[in-house]
């Protein structure tokens, strides 16, 4: 494919059909959609707590949501005016457009990784109660936003100047280095990440707590680290913009990593706020375990085992007519009638607090304190199959 825009002549040996679409898109969707996700658990996950008021840091993550989908729109947006081309096959309008574009995603960024990270320094601040550290780490958040639009908006006077000094030879204006600005911006949400990432680890190797748990909680606030190894790739994408010779092609990569960086925040943001769940889940695994722990089997005999505590339980007493008995406090249980053919048997052993009995199969003692109200209990069913014997 020959150039046919109006920046050529083509380089040899560039194929100037390529094109980055399919990264874009599918990068992109990909992340909008496990933002949108993690975003909605978080809001499920506060609706199963006792208090269901949505904090500072909920609203801010709504708000980085926002406009990271935002930064996806203007991926998508782009694409149809190059971005992802080589800028050979490029016409000077679509190029404008898409310096528009760009123009526009770099303050919709800036505030969509602004959002995310303050998000987690209120959230810090709900569970740790942080002062001047929180502080410290908010004068560099805002400081960092703050910086980008001004810089942005003041950078080429007149701010036309920011496209058409590729477009028209004949403008006149003054704009700073854009790439190296670009570059600038990547180094600086890096070292804010970090910063960040470093904030609750003295709080939290302070707290007491077994090691364990202090290990999992850092580990979990640890994941943030990915979002650092994102500012890393997306500043190696701006190093290939500022030192190479076809933005349009090297920008491509660019608007990915900028997509990664606030949605992968977004996820770091919001699992902290998934306890409710993981509860759910241990709950669910250790009642498994307990349950498969309490049954054996051996043979044609079945033997199953059920403890507990109760509050104001007794044993009870008596037999039943047909397969069960219910052993319990009587000394003088008939147990003759026990036949060998498919008869269940349940012990009830309870004890309880005070004005309560504890009944076994011997006696049946008062117990006079000690047990403050705590009725503790367990329960054993066996079965018993035979078979005829062998004539």
């Amino acid at each position: 494919m020959s150039a046919s825009g109006d920046f050529g002549p083509a380089p040899p040996g560039v194929d100037l059909s390529q094109n980055q679409n399919a990264n874009m898109l599918g990068a992109v969707i990909t992340l909008m959609i496990i933002g949108i996700v993690s975003v909605a658990l978080r809001v499920l996950a506060r609706m199963k707590t006792k208090d269901v008021n949505f904090a500072i840091d909920d609203y801010l993550i709504f708000a980085a949501l926002l406009f990271s989908c935002a930064t996806g729109i203007c991926c998508f947006i782009s694409i149809p005016y190059g971005n992802g081309r080589h800028m050979v096959v490029l016409h000077k309008e679509e190029f404008i457009k898409l310096w528009k574009v760009l123009f526009a995603y770099v303050i919709i960024y800036a505030t969509a990784v602004t959002c995310t990270k303050s998000s987690i320094l209120m959230f810090y601040r709900r569970v740790f109660n942080l002062h001047y550290s929180l502080f410290f780490a908010m004068f560099f958040v805002l400081g960092y936003w703050i910086t980008v639009v001004v810089t942005i908006l003041a950078g080429c006077r007149p701010l036309t100047y920011f496209w058409q000094k590729y477009t028209d030879p004949e403008v006149n204006g003054f704009c700073i280095d854009i790439p190296n600005f670009f570059y600038g911006n990547g180094i600086a949400a890096m070292l804010i990440d970090v910063i960040i990432l470093c904030v609750p680890i003295p709080i939290i190797l302070g707290l007491q707590m077994p090691a364990s748990q202090k290990l999992a909680v850092i580990g979990i606030l640890l994941l943030g680290s990915f979002v650092c190894i994102a500012s890393v790739v997306r500043i190696i994408m701006l190093h290939r913009i500022t030192t190479g010779n076809d933005p349009t092609w090297t920008m491509a990569p660019v608007f990915i990593w900028s997509c990664v960086e606030p949605f992968i925040g977004i996820v770091c943001a919001c699992l902290p706020t998934f306890a409710p769940f993981f509860r759910r889940w241990w709950s669910n695994v250790r009642t498994g375990k307990s349950s498969n722990s309490g049954k054996y089997h051996n043979g044609g005999s079945s033997v199953q085992m059920d403890s507990g505590i109760r509050l104001g339980g007794r044993s009870k007493i008596g037999r039943e007519s047909g397969t069960r008995l219910e052993w319990g406090r009587s000394k003088n249980a008939d147990y003759s009638t026990l036949g060998p053919h498919g008869d269940e048997v349940q012990l009830t052993n309870e004890i309880t607090g005070p004005g309560t009995s504890m009944g076994t199969k011997e006696s049946d003692e008062e117990l006079g304190d000690g047990m403050h109200g705590i009725t503790v209990s367990q329960d054993v069913d066996v079965t018993w199959t035979h078979s005829d014997p062998v004539r």
